[in-house]
């Protein structure tokens, strides 16, 4: 007659056990600074990856990857300012577009750089 009860209070705190677990781990993964600025930048550049190759497989539309693209973008750039990293940027000469001090091509118009 013991082991119904004890079978059945087994049971239940397994039961409990598998509801809750999420939930807890949920709050301990909260708890250890999931939000830093490196993590939101490492997530934001994973993102962007990831859409890189769905689109290459066509697997997203043209629209929806600009959307997408722009989204994660700005979410590594404001992650990149929180951290304080610096890029060295230049104007293209023909174009006028942002590039990376020291490219020697613009990765906009495909232009000589000086």
């Amino acid at each position: 007659m013991y082991a119904v009860y004890i079978f059945g209070s087994i049971m239940a705190i397994l039961v409990a056990a598998v509801i809750f677990a999420p939930m807890i781990e949920g709050k301990w993964r909260e708890g250890k600074d999931g939000d830093s600025a490196t993590d939101r930048k490492e997530a934001a550049i994973a993102a962007l990856r990831e859409l890189e190759f769905e689109y290459q497989t066509n697997k997203v539309s043209d629209e929806d990857y600009a959307t997408l693209r722009a989204r994660y973008a700005r979410q590594a750039l404001a992650a990149r300012d929180d951290l304080g990293e610096v890029v060295d940027l230049h104007a293209c000469p023909a174009c006028g577009a942002s590039v990376k001090g020291g490219a020697k091509y613009c990765s906009s118009c495909g232009g000589a750089l000086a």
